[in-house]
């Protein structure tokens, strides 16, 4: 099956294309708990900007294979200056093990820029009751929030649950002891499976668990709740607080377990035939090429060699986000767009198929 692309004369680059890659200087390595380090950057300049609960993708060689990943921001554009991610090791992991291995200060590191949804906005005069429920490294984006929230909407009340194996590894342990002291809208819960003089709660978080925390914590119709973590204690969170009467509008979840959306089968409403004429506009230029309609649109664009935004090539992250403006490319295993965002036809090329003899989509 043969692959064409013909590139069309580039047009002027959007403002909003022109930033997207950043050569971020580390400022320093800080071991934050048990594998887990916190890579300090310098500060970017005025142009780099993020908000509480964005992530970044850092992109770099790894046994001479180019290779991106997406780590969540710690750091609060209203607590410090200099922006910083936090990379746990996993194991077999081949981004996240060369961080903790080589990475060092001085080290120049190419970013994309800020992307993410799970963010909320800040107001001096609001008053709200917000929980934070993170596992393991899921604390990173709510580390972020929960700094935000401090800062700007002094009014409001956070409690937030951190669950982990055992104490050491505990992610900013020594940070969230003293916040939670400092600040009395700030109160700190552990979940660990082992038992500890820190443990509020001991045993391997369920359903159960999770509706008593949010007996215990008085959670209601008026609660704000953020979750992160691995996808199953997420899971057994939800089914908690549904069962306590918290509403799944209530509840914030950032869900991001690459490989989780594989790529599968076509829809079966696509139009006969094996291939699509697809144009993809990108950084102010077009691209056309020849696609097959049971491989995503990404991949073959990689192939080609267009300089695609991407990161978790899962469907979850939306760094891969186009708006389909001709024909049609399948959603149906996306997870990281809002329904507005769907209405408004948006789609995640990084799982998103060609439907249709001819496919346009505008990326950004």
């Amino acid at each position: 099956m043969a692959f064409g692309l013909f590139k069309k004369k580039k047009t002027e680059s959007p403002q909003e294309f022109q930033n997207r890659y950043f050569d971020l200087t580390i400022s320093e390595v800080v071991e934050v708990g048990k594998d887990a380090v916190n890579l300090v950057f310098e500060n970017p300049g005025s142009e780099f900007t993020y908000q509480s609960g964005q992530f970044l993708t850092i992109i770099d060689k790894v046994n001479d294979k180019k290779i991106r990943r997406a780590y969540s921001l710690c750091s609060s554009p209203a607590w410090e200056d200099k922006p910083a991610v936090t990379v746990k090791r996993v194991e077999g992991g081949l981004m996240s093990n060369h961080i903790n291995d080589a990475y060092e200060a001085g080290q120049t590191v190419e970013v994309m820029e800020p992307m993410g949804m799970f963010t909320t906005s800040y107001s001096e005069d609001q008053v709200r009751k917000i929980t934070l429920i993170a596992g393991g490294s899921g604390i990173t984006p709510l580390f972020s929030i929960m700094k935000s929230l401090l800062k700007e909407e002094p009014k409001t009340s956070i409690d937030f649950v951190y669950a982990n194996r055992s104490e050491e590894y505990i992610i900013f342990k020594n940070e969230l002891a003293k916040l939670s002291e400092e600040y009395q809208q700030l109160s700190l819960y552990h979940i660990l499976e082992e038992a500890s003089d820190v443990a509020k709660y001991t045993g391997r978080p369920d359903a159960a668990m999770a509706t008593k925390i949010a007996l215990d914590l008085s959670m209601d119709g008026n609660s704000e709740v953020f979750i992160c973590g691995p996808q199953p204690m997420m899971d057994v969170f939800q089914d908690g607080l549904k069962s306590a009467g918290i509403e799944d509008s209530q509840v914030h979840i950032e869900s991001f377990e690459a490989g989780k959306t594989a790529p599968s089968t076509v829809s079966d409403t696509a139009e006969a035939g094996d291939e699509s004429e697809v144009t993809i506009v990108v950084n102010g230029e077009s691209f056309e090429v020849t696609m097959d309609r049971k491989r995503p649109v990404l991949e073959q664009a990689l192939e080609k060699n267009i300089d695609m935004p991407y990161s978790c090539q899962s469907g979850l992250c939306t760094a891969c986000r186009g708006k389909c403006v001709e024909g049609d490319i399948s959603v149906d295993e996306v997870m990281g767009l809002s329904e507005n965002e769907l209405k408004d036809r948006y789609v995640l090329t990084c799982v998103g198929k060609a439907l249709t003899d001819r496919v346009k989509v505008e990326i950004g």
